[in-house]
């Protein structure tokens, strides 16, 4: 393990050299200024949380190595509330003049935070390629506490002179959270450090340690980037909004998906797919959203779309980052990366949905607040948490079998959804001018004249299947439908409660629980 430690010292000198510190330390740049650099930093603070909670930890500890690993989760998973206390701090609501879709937009589509989009998945990849073993996890997770202590060493003297300027504590960016950074795993030493690596998991914890400074290193370089265009500038980054896209009829309907030929194992998975869906199709969500009452489509729409932003918006990532293949080769891989590039578009006409129901106004949401709602509310704890089970699962099946079944699963879960909110989205199109494409149910429009269903193409369920890869396929049915009958559950409570107060007085988007 000496050879990990010494990897750790050495690349963290390196780090601390980096530019963006120099920028941090120059005189020229007004002191009131430096910490303007908390937006380019959102995604992967309030990400840690996320990435502390369901993959750094272990579910269950059976030696002190785990318990020690995840004794330093308890304390990293708490940050990103620290990061939200010190924006409003900074006033950085009213210096960005964000609204909610603004966050969104910041947050799941900007060309500027996409490299921190594709590290969370990086991140993610590390717990999986370490298949648990607590000394490689130690490796990587170590080269993290290294990286931060290099940050917040150079960045509290900063925040502790603006405390004293200001009278205000920044407890995430000064000495508060450096002394909970003391550079090393909490309560590590005597314990890891006194481990022996055989060669093959040496060479693996060297990597997954390189692998984990190389994305600390690009990170600063994305601070730095936003240091120099954007704070050193005075500018602020805004949304540029897309012009929907043209109308076009449907594509000619293509062969469902359970009309395709289904030989050997893939039987079985159809069956209980066919049944997760049939049973989550009469979900009582589904029926308070077609109930006739005082309540109109519009304000149905309204009352619960807010908890699946996350779903929404992430999608896109899950697909581009966990799901497609980096280097396709065979056919079938080649068929299923079309299948999810033509998924990762449909943000943006989520996006274009949300501007068109007037959510901003019926929230009235900061971008502190959207961060709050969207990171640290129990309810999209839920999705967010959902979300990890199904990235593992991602990452952790390389097979085209398997992740076709995956996502497979994800898109049949949500055939329901649509079914429903195209009633909705098309009874407010015919009373309004208003086009809701994403709920409406026209993500064709999307795609590329073409792309409309190109998996569709290709027979997947007729590729050789295994006992075993059979029974993961099952596995993987079961845990997208059981995700989404919870959120269903959730979406159902929040809409009769009127949590967002659509019918009512706005409430806050506090990090209560919605039930």
């Amino acid at each position: 393990m000496k050879s990990i430690l010494a990897l750790a010292a050495a690349r963290k000198e390196r780090l601390a050299a980096h530019p963006f510190f120099a920028w941090m330390r120059d005189a020229q740049v007004p002191l009131g200024r430096k910490l303007d650099i908390a937006p380019i930093m959102a995604n992967f603070v309030m990400n840690f949380r996320d990435m502390n909670l369901w993959f750094i930890r272990f579910e269950g500890v059976s030696n002190a190595f785990q318990e020690v690993i995840n004794g330093n989760t308890d304390e990293d998973e708490t940050h990103s509330r620290l990061f939200v206390e010190d924006w409003r701090k900074l006033h950085l609501d009213e210096k960005l003049g964000w609204r909610a879709s603004d966050a969104l937009w910041w947050l799941f589509l900007a060309p500027e935070s996409e490299p921190f989009r594709a590290y969370a998945f990086d991140f993610a990849r590390m717990t999986v390629v370490d298949r648990g073993d607590p000394l490689l996890r130690f490796a990587h997770s170590e080269a993290g506490e290294a990286c931060g202590n290099a940050f917040f060493s150079a960045v509290s003297p900063i925040a502790v002179e603006l405390r004293r300027q200001t009278q205000v504590d920044y407890r995430y960016f000064g000495d508060y959270h450096l002394d909970r950074e003391q550079g090393h795993v909490i309560a590590s030493e005597g314990v890891f450090d006194r481990q022996e690596l055989d060669p093959p998991r040496r060479e693996k914890a060297l990597v997954l340690a390189n692998a984990m400074f190389d994305i600390f290193f690009g990170m600063h370089d994305c601070f730095y980037d936003y240091a120099r265009n954007y704070v050193e500038r005075g500018i602020v980054p805004r949304r540029v909004r897309s012009p929907l896209p043209p109308m076009r009829p449907p594509p000619a309907a293509a062969q469902p998906s359970h009309a395709q030929a289904i030989t050997g194992r893939h039987v079985e998975v159809q069956r209980v797919l066919e049944g997760r869906k049939a049973r989550t199709a009469r979900h009582p969500f589904y029926t308070w959203l077609q109930a006739r009452g005082p309540i109109s489509a519009l304000s149905r729409l309204q009352r619960f779309i807010p908890m699946w932003v996350m779903d929404i918006m992430g999608y896109r990532d899950l697909n581009r980052y966990a799901l497609r293949f980096r280097s396709p080769q065979s056919p079938n891989e080649l068929a299923f990366n079309r299948w999810v590039q033509a998924l990762e578009t449909h943000s943006e006409l989520f996006l274009h949905d949300w501007d068109a129901l007037g959510m901003d106004d019926a929230l009235r949401w900061s971008a502190s607040d959207t961060l709050e709602f969207l990171f640290l509310d129990p309810g999209t704890d839920i999705h967010r948490g959902n979300i990890a089970k199904f990235t593992k699962l991602a990452i952790a099946h390389e097979s085209s079998a398997l992740r076709f079944w995956l996502l497979e699963a994800l898109e049949a879960s949500g055939e329901a959804f649509f079914a429903n909110t195209r009633e909705l989205a098309r009874t407010v199109e015919r009373d309004t001018a208003l086009r809701l494409d994403y709920l409406a149910d026209r993500h064709y429009l999307a795609h590329a004249e073409g792309e409309d269903d190109p998996a569709r193409s290709y027979p997947f369920k007729s590729e050789p299947l295994s006992a075993e890869q059979a029974r993961i396929a099952i596995a993987m049915v079961h845990t997208v439908f059981d995700a989404v009958d919870a959120q269903l559950s959730l979406s159902l409570a929040v809409a009769e409660q009127d949590r967002f107060g659509i019918d009512g007085d706005a409430q806050p988007a506090a990090a209560t629980s919605p039930a």
